[in-house]
């Protein structure tokens, strides 16, 4: 059974972790933001088509950068997905032990 003092100490490495791990997930979201708003500066979003009807290369709008977005965006997206991952671990992780604790000081008042 862990100290006090030391499921303390883990409890408060969690919460460190989780509170790094949240702000990087801001900073990706803002930079997904960032992203967006080039599509948005060229009215092309994820999906829209970058040739015209007659399959040539849209010349309304700056393909290259488009495309180059678009890459960034899905890439930053799984990035998210992944960290996301990571923060739930170890919000389940922050959660047991501080059910475990609650438990341990239940134990010892009675």
């Amino acid at each position: 059974m862990m100290s006090s003092d030391t499921a303390n100490d883990r409890q408060q490495a969690l919460r460190k972790e989780l509170l790094d791990l949240n702000s990087q997930r801001s900073k990706l979201e803002n930079d997904i933001k960032e992203w967006q708003s080039i599509l948005a500066s060229q009215s092309v979003g994820m999906n829209d088509s970058l040739v015209d009807n007659n399959g040539f290369p849209r010349n309304d709008i700056d393909i290259h950068q488009i495309r180059i977005a678009r890459n960034k965006i899905i890439c930053l997206t799984n990035d998210i997905k992944i960290l996301m991952t990571q923060i739930e671990e170890k919000l389940f992780a922050f959660h047991d032990l501080a059910k475990s604790q609650d438990n341990t000081n239940d134990t010892n008042s009675h």
